[in-house]
């Protein structure tokens, strides 16, 4: 069981990193070379992040 728990930490601290991820993707190089619909999307994204609308690691892979 405890090997679960270490599991379960482990993804959601990827969980986290990506939520974090998402919010500096204006600021990667080459955002500026991105299509006005490639920025649409982007921006779409980070909103269904901001709404919690994603699908989580263990809901997509999980038993």
């Amino acid at each position: 069981m405890a090997h679960v728990e270490t599991l379960e930490k482990r993804l959601e601290r990827i969980e986290k990193l990506l939520i974090e991820l998402n919010s500096k993707i204006d600021n990667f190089m080459g955002y500026e070379y991105l299509s006005k619909d490639e920025k649409k999307e982007l921006k779409k994204m980070k909103e269904e992040i901001k709404k919690g609308e994603f699908i989580k690691f263990d809901e997509l892979f999980g038993d």
